[in-house]
């Protein structure tokens, strides 16, 4: 942009991203240079910064921000009234169709020059994805891995193989080699998924490291709101990664997610400590902990040995679930040589992805705006590998979409149950009363 406002004297450009964290986070340091660089200062720019953006020099030209606002209730609308000659768009593989429609009527009469840029965790039918694949374009298409930046280094490598979980995972291959996901089919629809958020309000969310551990009762500060037939809390246990926690307050059918908590650096040990908080000042009545990995099942075995199992539900996403019984050609239950009713079992790493899809088409979960969940859902693509579906986050972090899958799988599993207060474990001489 600051070529251009060298170059093009006259010139009306507008800037979009996809929301206004996003807007601030590439406009303000254009405007520290507009303001303080000895050789822009020739510029007079005059800058705006309410409602949006408004960036205008003595030469003519201009720059307007535009929020592509996904997650609110009219994506796009931004671009209302533009008649824009260049555009540039940053974390463009997020747009949407909704928002390139409204885009496309924002040009003026004479064209416009659009230069989109992002990551390439998009799907090939997106806008983005239509664009990169479109022959037209080809020559146009600029799309380099991160180890052509002169600063990589094999320590650099070793870091990324280690975040991104080996040179095969999706996310190393979108974010580090840049490589676009063919196979990839998104699997939620956005517009669907965002009914169910309340744009008043925001999520409470809560940081809990190594460092601030000592005082995290002082820290987190959560409620039991009156007249609510359960608390359910899920969480995705990270070993290198974040633990993600979510906490939603069930109500007749629906279910309102209000709390996040991340915890980052925390051993087995220390973990366990912040779920028996949570339990007891929110009189949880269910529990889902993802036990895939070694740190979940230690977490699990210690809040076990304290209220007990009844009210946990422990989600290793790399078994199966039963999910309906077998049934024959006339609809009854089949049964095996023992008597005992068949079950169909389903992998939890897919029925869960399946159960929380219907959670949220059908608004059964309702939530204030986190941009971090509306990120990673939207970066959710579904693939087939040896005649299984299997899903992918796009994204540098799953962490909180994966706890909404624990969440999803602890509904199910209690979802005819009478969901009783979490208490401790009484011990006497004789042992447990």
């Amino acid at each position: 942009m600051l070529m251009s406002l060298i170059h093009l004297d006259g010139e009306n450009v507008g800037f979009s991203s996809i929301d206004a964290i996003h807007v601030r986070g590439i406009l303000e340091p254009l405007i520290q240079v507009l303001e303080q660089h000895t050789f822009f200062k020739i510029f007079e720019c005059k800058i705006n910064r309410s409602p949006n953006y408004r960036i205008t020099a003595r030469n003519g030209y201009s720059i307007d921000s535009i929020n592509m606002n996904l997650v609110g209730k009219n994506p796009g609308q931004g671009f209302f009234q533009r008649h824009l000659k260049r555009l540039y768009i940053e974390e463009a593989s997020f747009e949407t169709d909704e928002v390139y429609k409204k885009r496309l009527d924002a040009i003026s009469e004479l064209g416009c020059v659009t230069r989109a840029a992002g990551m390439t965790n998009f799907t090939k039918y997106s806008p983005t994805g239509r664009r990169f694949y479109d022959a037209k374009n080809q020559e146009f298409v600029c799309n380099l891995p991160q180890y052509c930046n002169p600063h990589w280094s094999k320590k650099e490598q070793e870091k990324a193989l280690k975040e991104h979980g080996g040179e095969n995972s999706v996310s190393y291959r979108t974010f580090v080699k840049g490589e676009v996901v063919e196979d990839g089919i998104a699997v939620f629809d956005m517009e669907r998924v965002r009914q169910c958020y309340l744009e008043e309000k925001i999520i409470k969310k809560f940081e809990i490291t190594k460092d601030n551990f000592y005082n995290f009762e002082n820290i987190i500060i959560v409620d039991k709101p009156d007249s609510i037939d359960a608390v359910f809390i899920a969480a995705d246990i990270g070993e290198t990664a974040p633990t993600e926690i979510i906490i939603l307050f069930k109500n007749g059918e629906e279910f309102k997610y209000v709390y996040n908590i991340t915890c980052y650096g925390l051993t087995e040990r220390e973990q366990p400590d912040i779920f028996s908080y949570l339990i007891e000042t929110l009189k949880a009545n269910v529990v889902g902990i993802d036990t895939t990995d070694g740190q979940g099942r230690a977490i699990a075995r210690t809040l076990v040995a304290k209220y007990g199992q009844d009210n946990f539900v422990f989600c290793a996403f790399n078994e199966k679930i039963s999910v309906d019984f077998e049934r024959n050609e006339q609809g009854n239950i089949m049964f095996d040589s023992d008597g005992n009713p068949k079950y169909k079992e389903e992998f939890i790493s897919e029925w869960s992805v399946k159960r929380l899809k219907s959670l949220l088409y059908d608004q059964q979960i309702k939530m204030p705006i986190d941009y971090k969940f509306d990120k990673q859902i939207n970066s959710v693509v579904a693939m087939s590998r040896g005649g299984r579906t299997i899903y992918e986050v796009v994204s540098e972090e799953d962490h909180l979409f994966a706890a909404f899958r624990v969440f999803a799988i602890s509904e199910w599993s209690k979802n005819s149950s009478v969901l009783k207060q979490i208490n401790s474990k009484i011990y006497d001489k004789v042992g447990v009363i």
